[in-house]
């Protein structure tokens, strides 16, 4: 009785101050037998514990708090908790050595040592997982973990990579339910957990599931949790465990749910509340599609004027400046996948393909004309590599700084035209008979320092780019003149129409 459990870790606590020298982390409680102690006034979870197989664990978001004597109380309760009754050794870690102290204050017995032999309750820090393995039998088998840490460090010295699959911790955490996120929160005083209704991931889903179903408005509590569970399924489906049966049966609930409800329409004449079930549902939409190798099935939606055949391109593999985005000038189908492919040199050579354009995130803002992110893109990891995005978009190839790849050639399949044109290279007969209408939505004019990119019914009527075309790199090169730099820019500037940007 989950609910019996936590009554006993918080026996005679009603206040929890984490101002305990550190800044916490925020915990992603997503196991069926994991449940929160501390919630902030956003419903983060501060403080957690869970069962698994015959053992038990607490977890803390900042270490400071296991060592901390204003959560004695707590701290006494977890170790019993944790204990179970068997009135074993307790085993601390050297780096949290001042928990013994604090301890003996209390009456329990404890040592500083490292995971050994016949012990009740082991405490540590969460910045390792050597010991992975170990700690993962030693609850199994009936152990009780105490163990505390922060990610947020950890995920602003590793941009890119999600702390829920990649932070040391949560490779021993994640199997318990029970996941530390990257993002920090102030250290305050909370109420604990009471014995009424509270946010809980697992739960707060399977009301969103429902909500959906019954095609009902959001009430509270739900409404009041809504930016939680959004954000919580975002990391949650981060978590590299496809075949584990917890996030599985998680992972079915959310492709239900969409393909029940089908992915919101949203647009400028058909915008969406930021609090509101819709953008919660293109928010899942988004972050599921990147679990999936085709996200078709949550389109439902047939792809138009697929080439017949592979088309080969030519990019251009060196790059003297920043990142450069590189055209194909091919679009890929919203929820289809395309298959690149490329030679085998530049295979782990830094390049990587994108997906769309539209690169701001609209995760803040307060009303969406379009989802919040759009684009997708990867890292070439293989000579055939398949691609897709939920939203569609043209696709790139990305070349890092400084790569002297020089020409390289790309087969793309599964892919549709989109119209370009780029001053002094593309034929105007072409252009006026054929280019401007391949059904992509999106095009590109292009000059040496400039790329317009506009949707594509604004261009279908111009039969010759070249005028407009001329003007931009007059323009380009008077910029260059002004700022007293060279007439060729290291890499193109890019002007990119947009239906809604981040800011300004």
């Amino acid at each position: 009785n989950l609910r019996l459990d936590a009554e006993f870790l918080l026996h005679d606590v009603s206040e929890l101050d984490l101002a305990t020298g550190g800044m916490p982390s925020i915990l992603l409680v997503h196991g069926l037998l994991s449940f929160p102690l501390c919630l902030d006034s956003s419903h983060r979870c501060l403080l957690a514990a869970a069962h698994y197989g015959r053992g038990r664990v607490v977890v803390a978001t900042h270490e400071s708090q296991l060592c901390s004597p204003k959560l004695a109380k707590f701290l006494l309760n977890a170790v019993r908790w944790l204990d179970a009754g068997r009135q074993g050794v307790v085993c601390v870690a050297a780096s949290l050595k001042k928990l013994c102290t604090l301890l003996s204050q209390e009456g329990v017995k404890s040592q500083v040592s490292q995971l050994t032999g016949d012990i009740s309750v082991y405490c540590c820090t969460s910045y390792g997982d050597r010991e992975a393995e170990r700690v993962h039998a030693f609850v199994a088998e009936g152990g009780g973990l105490l163990i505390g840490g922060q990610a947020w460090y950890w995920a602003s010295q590793n941009r890119g990579k999600a702390a829920v699959a990649k932070y040391p911790g949560n490779k021993i955490l994640n199997r318990f339910g029970l996941s530390i996120l990257g993002q920090s929160v102030p250290a305050a005083k909370h109420l604990a957990v009471g014995s009424g209704e509270h946010y809980h991931f697992r739960e707060a889903l399977a009301l969103f599931n429902k909500h959906v179903d019954m095609h009902e408005e959001l009430k509270d509590p739900l409404k009041n949790w809504l930016q939680r569970l959004t954000q919580d399924c975002t990391a949650f489906l981060h978590i590299p465990a496809h075949n584990c049966p917890a996030y599985a049966s998680l992972h079915r609930i959310l492709t239900k749910t969409l393909k029940r409800s089908g992915i919101p329409q949203v647009s400028r004449h058909c915008p969406v509340k930021s609090n509101s079930k819709e953008a919660a549902l293109l928010c899942m939409a988004t972050e599921l599609s990147l679990t999936m190798t085709d996200s078709a099935t949550l389109v439902q939606k047939p792809a138009a004027g697929l080439c017949d055949l592979p088309v080969t391109v030519e990019i251009d593999g060196t790059n003297p400046g920043a990142t450069s985005w590189r055209s194909t000038g091919l679009y890929l189908p919203e929820g289809h996948s395309t298959v690149i492919t490329f030679p085998c040199r530049v295979v782990g050579a830094g390049l990587k393909v994108q997906i769309g354009c539209h690169t701001d995130d609209l995760s803040h803002a307060k009303e969406l004309k379009r989802a919040p992110v759009v684009i997708r893109s990867c890292d070439i990891a293989c000579q055939k590599q398949s691609v897709s995005c939920l939203w569609g978009g043209l696709i790139y190839i990305l070349v890092p700084a400084k790569s002297v790849l020089g020409k390289v050639p790309i087969t793309v399949e599964g892919a549709v035209r989109a119209p370009f044109f780029k001053l002094g290279e593309t034929c105007e007969s072409q252009w006026k008979d054929c280019i401007r209408h391949y059904p992509a939505p999106w095009a590109e004019l292009a000059v040496e320092n400039l790329i317009l990119t506009v949707p594509s019914d604004n261009i279908r009527h111009m039969e010759n780019p070249q005028p407009l075309l001329t003007l931009w790199n007059e323009i380009m090169v008077a910029i260059s003149k002004l700022a007293a730099i060279p007439t060729k820019f290291p890499r193109p500037e890019r002007i990119v129409t947009d239906v809604q940007i981040s800011c300004g």
